[in-house]
């Protein structure tokens, strides 16, 4: 398990003076008082070369070239875990701000790869800052000390520097891409919710009570709670945050480890738990990269690039519960106000002529619960001429729904087979045309990458052979860059879609599963809502401004569509077995 990088400053002990000072020397270490920095610095790449670069060797030769050419205040500033590439490292930093305040009079470091291995910066630095503040800069096994002039030979050894670092980060993707290739865990700590196997450490297995919180977690969001609070909701009951958890279960300080506020958790931690597969069961890598060798920024590659491995092991929660989550994610609703309940039907409503989502209008009155209702967006947005209301109350909807789910709930499970005949029915029509046309996209879109693969090509010999200048081929690379992307994003989801279709007959059996579930049905919850529902349709009224007045409002159940009713259900089942024994 490896350590968070720690960055320290340590006084050292007071030299003892052996030798006579060097008459050079004298003048300088007569008239200051400023501390003597000594700076250490340990890659992890660096600690595989085994003790030379080790910190306590770093100090011991540091303490004794202070010690032997009697440095007043020798003061450690240590970066352990920290790369060569970026200036951006606690103890540099903070040595840095001592020099900028003056307080120092030289730097010493055991080679110029331990102060950094970028040669700009490092040029800088040592050239530029150093010299600005009056700081004497020493690497001992470089033979480079400034207060004798400049070295001709340290350009060429940051850049040797530099190369190093730049191959030694090659050679480590390389090692990383094999190993995901292989499908093997590339994280060096488990996630939250497992830890590492007993005996075999590239394996993980659940970590029971933080799983019970992950499944908590997830099951909170199913109901219609979001990331912020359910955050709030689980520093009330005390819970440990992520970090914390780890912290007090292993004594490993995490990055951005706050140990006084135990039980904050964040909207952003929630959220990356509820979006992460590997509690599924999956191992996904090669999700995200750096930008460089220079800039550890880490950013996401596009998902044709990952390596998605399943089942690889134990999940902790159902994939039903998966796509539930998903579905309820994928329509954010508005935090409501104070004392305002949440809306019920947020993203499931859409207006049957134009296709915009209803919103929900709050009433102020004392029977504001009765007079809730929902409009077109459109219309509300853009007027008459563009749509009309679609009015319709809240209540009246909840009554609505409940008594078709209640319906369709106890017609699944009372006639199974009656439902999946007629779903398979339905479906092998509507599937196979939709197949079609999708079928049709993706010929289009392959076509269009095939087509853009070979202007690649064209554009490259063009630009080489002088035919384009520069600056067109880069606008030109870049438009077919982001299109081909846009298409490798495209293909695999319309591949996917396609997959959902041909499962019918499998997707309706998982609805009669979930009815057998619920076979009491007593009121409507976002949970209950999301796990039945797909969308609903709400028609106009067939005459404008009456109450009385009929209005269509059509349900799409997740799995098996736009069910009719039972009465139908039964006679059109009915009718195709006497057509079939005929």
């Amino acid at each position: 398990m490896t350590n968070a990088p720690k960055a320290d400053i340590i006084k050292a002990p007071d030299p003892v003076r052996t030798v006579a000072p060097i008459k050079e020397e004298t003048e300088m270490l007569r008239a200051t008082d400023k501390i003597t920095a000594l700076y250490c610095r340990l890659s992890q790449e660096d600690a595989n070369e085994g003790e030379s670069n080790s910190i306590s060797n770093q100090k011991r030769i540091l303490e004794q070239y202070a010690r032997d050419h009697r440095f007043p205040n020798p003061v450690f500033f240590v970066d352990d875990g920290y790369s060569g590439t970026s200036f951006q490292r606690p103890g540099f930093q903070k040595m840095l701000d001592e020099i900028e305040a003056g307080h120092v009079a030289v730097c010493i470091v055991k080679d110029l790869s331990r102060f950094g291995r970028n040669s700009a910066l490092t040029g800088m630095y040592t050239n530029i800052t150093f010299a600005k503040y009056g700081v004497r800069f020493i690497a001992i096994n470089d033979n480079v000390d400034s207060f004798y002039g400049e070295n001709d030979f340290v350009p060429f050894k940051n850049l040797f520097n530099e190369f190093y670092a730049k191959d030694t980060s090659r050679k480590i993707r390389a090692v990383k891409k094999a190993q995901a290739q292989r499908g093997e865990r590339l994280a060096t700590r488990p996630r939250y919710g497992y830890r590492k196997a007993d005996g075999d450490p590239k394996k993980i297995v659940r970590d029971p009570q933080a799983a019970d919180v992950v499944q908590k977690i997830f099951l909170l969001c199913a109901s219609g709670k979001g990331p912020s609070q359910i955050a709030r909701l689980l520093k009330r009951e005390q819970i440990l945050n992520p970090s914390n958890y780890y912290f007090k279960k292993y004594g490993v300080a995490l990055t951005g480890l706050d140990t006084t506020r135990p039980f904050e958790w964040s909207e952003t931690t929630v959220a990356k738990i509820l979006k992460d597969e590997i509690y599924l069961g999956h191992t996904i890598s090669l999700r995200y990269t750096t930008q460089s060798y220079k800039n550890k920024r880490r950013i996401e590659r596009p998902e044709t690039e990952w390596l998605r491995f399943e089942d690889t092991h134990e999940p902790l929660i159902t994939k039903e519960l998966w796509e539930l989550v998903r579905e309820v994610r994928r329509h954010k609703r508005r935090a409501p106000k104070k004392f305002e309940e949440p809306n019920l039907f947020s993203g499931l409503l859409y207006c049957a002529d134009c296709g915009a989502p209803l919103r929900l209008h709050r009433t102020r009155t004392q029977t504001a619960h009765f007079y809730n209702n929902f409009k077109c967006s459109t219309y509300s947005n853009r007027g008459k001429d563009a749509c009309s209301g679609h009015y319709i109350r809240e209540s009246q909807l909840k009554a609505i729904v409940l008594a078709d789910l209640r319906r369709v709930t106890q017609f699944a499970r009372q006639k199974e087979s009656l439902l999946l005949r007629h779903v398979a029915r339905q479906n092998s029509a509507q599937a196979k045309k939709e197949i079609r046309l999708l079928q049709g996209e993706l010929d289009k879109l392959r076509r269009r990458e095939q087509e853009l693969t070979a202007l690649f090509k064209r554009l490259y010999e063009d630009n080489v052979l002088g035919r384009i200048p520069d600056e067109q081929y880069r606008i030109l690379s870049a438009e077919y860059t982001q299109e081909r992307t846009l298409l490798q994003e495209k293909i695999p989801q319309m591949a996917e879609q396609q997959e959902k279709l041909r499962d019918s007959i499998a997707n309706a059996a998982r609805f009669v599963e979930r009815a057998r579930q619920y076979s009491t049905i007593t009121e409507l919850t976002p949970e209950l809502l999301r796990l039945f529902i797909d969308k609903i349709v709400v028609g106009e009224r067939s005459v404008k401004y009456s109450r009385c007045a009929a209005q269509e409002v059509s349900i799409y159940y997740r799995d098996v569509g736009l069910l009719d009713t039972a009465e139908e259900l039964d006679m059109e089942n009915l009718l195709s077995d006497t057509a079939a024994s005929a």
